[in-house]
């Protein structure tokens, strides 16, 4: 007596144990891991950016030393450096004038003289008590005071003065140039000013300066006035 469906069945439970098995014992792979850079490794792309803000900062260190070393140099060669002031005859006129020429030559006159002072500091110029004369051939004849006063920085100063000039004052060994000279009806005479004082730059640097100035002209007897001035 045969049973086909019923030894079907059976046989069909006992491979179904096995199937199981196999399936569990089966190993299956694992899918690859995301692979993770460690954290002490750092991008390059970063590194690249890291060592170009490094050389930009060396170089803006490096330019800030730079310009702020120039900037000292011109400072020291420029406002500190001390310049002795400029010092000149700028102008001359004749206030009155007397003159003889026979039987002796004479001269009274007074003269108008204005001498600028020219501080090319930027700290002020404090100069003394001086003079300024006038001279011919050598001998004093005439003298002024100049009194003490200041130039403030990188300013211009300008002192009037009037200066009497009187020919007695020619000692005898000038008098023949000098009658010659009134005779032709001009007379050369010079002019000499001196000053000393002090430059003080920001109140912590004081420099004493002595400037002076030598001028000549030719005083016109007939007009009344002055030619010919030159400083040196």
């Amino acid at each position: 007596m045969h049973f086909p469906n019923f030894n079907k069945a059976c046989i069909l439970q006992q491979m179904a144990p096995n199937a199981m098995a196999e399936q569990e014992s089966q190993v299956w792979p694992l899918a690859p891991s995301r692979l993770h850079r460690r954290s002490d490794e750092e991008n390059p792309t970063f590194r690249a950016i890291r060592r170009e803000r490094s050389n930009k900062c060396f170089v803006y260190v490096f330019a800030a030393i730079v310009l702020q070393s120039i900037f000292i140099l011109v400072f020291a060669l420029v406002v500190l450096r001390v310049k002795s002031p400029g010092f000149n005859l700028s102008s001359v006129s004749v206030k009155s004038l007397k003159h003889t020429t026979s039987p002796t030559s004479s001269l009274n006159a007074t003269l108008v003289t204005e001498l600028a002072i020219k501080n090319k500091n930027f700290g002020e110029y404090k100069f003394e008590g001086s003079s300024a004369s006038l001279w011919y051939g050598g001998f004093k004849v005439g003298e002024a005071k100049i009194g003490k006063g200041r130039v403030k920085a990188r300013g211009t100063r300008r002192v009037s003065l009037s200066i009497d000039v009187r020919s007695n004052r020619l000692p005898q060994e000038a008098k023949n140039g000098f009658e010659g000279e009134m005779n032709s009806g001009y007379l050369k005479i010079s002019s000499y000013a001196k000053l000393t004082g002090k430059v003080n730059l920001m109140k912590i640097m004081k420099k004493r300066k002595t400037i002076d100035t030598n001028c000549t002209m030719v005083v016109v007897l007939k007009s009344r006035t002055v030619k010919d001035l030159f400083c040196r």
